[in-house]
């Protein structure tokens, strides 16, 4: 860019602002496209904090593989793999407060969990395990006695039974679960309410799954559709929250679409009134190119401004919201979600793309009426009268 260029652009910047006709409506310009970068940020910075609360809940809560057997596995072998344990899921009622609640009764190992190995039947009455959410919604606490009606597995003839059940211990770990109640697997195949067990895997990187997967089923290939990941099983629920985002964000990139016409009119706006000065600049040697380039650098300069507040507003807000308890004074109730804190993420990645698309859609708004208008004869345009 030559001097010349850069002197008429900076120059007309100046005067943008200086005359009332275009200071305001290029301040609403600056506005709009400001708006719409903080929004797309924020919105999808909320969102892919959304994204990645979930998937660390589900880290912490689910096995990151599950194996469909009953045969014992030697998977020492196997890089990766944190911890294994057999278990089983079946279900049975419980009434309390009036009511048969559905629970699910999951087993465990005897080295499972610490608080277990101790706890002994008394009487009739086989010790378990709760978490804490359990414990409030039921209103039990330690050595509470409750009673189940489950499905009798023991038998040839699938009957129900009574089974008296004392609460030996409650962990605060296990939060944010399904109504469950934890058994160990001895007492559970004891009372016959086993129908079938499985192996979970816990890995060291999660994220590793689907190539750890594959290992175990080239160690054991009769298991080749009897091993699920966690990623695998919870690709339906990852799909549908990009798509989401996808959607959201193709919306909202239409909002910083319109903030740029508004850039397109104040161009058109700028060129007719700069047209006798586009005469004097015609004569001293301006091509038509530099025209061109200078108009769509003032335009341009109003996307930046307006980008660059945006982009400084949005980092402002994440990190208050990061960093303070904002969002816990407006009473925004989350829990539902089973998420701690509120599901925001800083993304440097956002702050670049929709950056870049806002002065790309900036660039395009203004470089259109430049070209369009200045590209022609310029005689007409400095003859025409408004």
């Amino acid at each position: 860019m030559n001097k010349f260029i850069l002197l008429i652009t900076l120059n007309y910047i100046k005067n943008f602002f200086k005359e009332r006709n275009n200071s305001v409506p290029g301040r609403i310009s600056i506005f709009s496209i400001a708006v719409s970068v903080f929004s797309l940020i924020i919105v999808l910075s909320v969102m892919k904090g959304f994204e990645v609360k979930v998937k660390d809940k589900i880290l912490r809560s689910f096995p990151h593989i599950i194996i469909k057997t009953e045969e014992d596995l030697n998977l020492k072998n196997i890089e990766g793999i944190k911890s294994t344990e057999r278990t089983s899921e079946d279900y049975a009622a419980l009434l309390a407060r009036n009511n048969f609640n559905l629970i699910q009764v999951k087993g465990f190992e005897d080295s499972a969990d610490p608080l277990m190995n101790i706890a002994r039947i008394r009487k009739d009455y086989y010790p378990i395990l709760i978490g804490k959410d359990f414990a409030i919604k039921f209103g039990l606490q330690k050595n509470s006695k409750i009673e189940i009606m489950a499905a009798n597995f023991s038998n040839k003839k699938l009957d129900i039974k009574k089974v008296k059940l004392y609460i030996a211990a409650i962990d605060d770990s296990k939060l944010g679960q399904i109504d469950r109640i934890y058994i160990n697997n001895k007492h559970k195949d004891l009372l016959g309410l086993t129908r079938g067990t499985f192996i979970e895997i816990n890995l060291e990187e999660p994220y590793r799954s689907k190539e750890i997967s594959k290992q175990i089923v080239l160690a054991y290939p009769s298991l080749k559709f009897k091993v699920i990941d966690w990623q695998t099983m919870n690709s339906s629920f990852f799909s549908l929250m990009k798509l989401e985002r996808l959607s959201i964000s193709m919306f909202l990139m239409f909002l910083i679409i319109l903030s740029a016409t508004n850039i397109y009119s104040n161009i058109v706006s700028f060129i007719v009134e700069k047209k006798n000065e586009i005469g004097t600049l015609t004569l001293l040697g301006a091509s038509k190119k530099n025209l061109v380039t200078v108009f769509t650098l003032v335009g341009l300069f109003l996307g930046l401004v307006g980008t660059l507040i945006g982009c400084i507003l949005s980092g402002i807000t994440i990190y208050i919201i990061i960093n303070t308890g904002v969002v816990d004074s407006l009473a925004i109730d989350i829990s539902f979600y089973q998420i701690e804190g509120f599901p925001i993420l800083y993304s440097i990645e956002y702050f670049i793309y929709i950056s870049l698309f806002s002065l790309i859609a900036v660039l395009l708004s203004s470089f259109i009426p430049s070209y369009l208008i200045l590209n022609k004869d310029l005689e007409s345009l400095i003859r025409r009268k408004y």
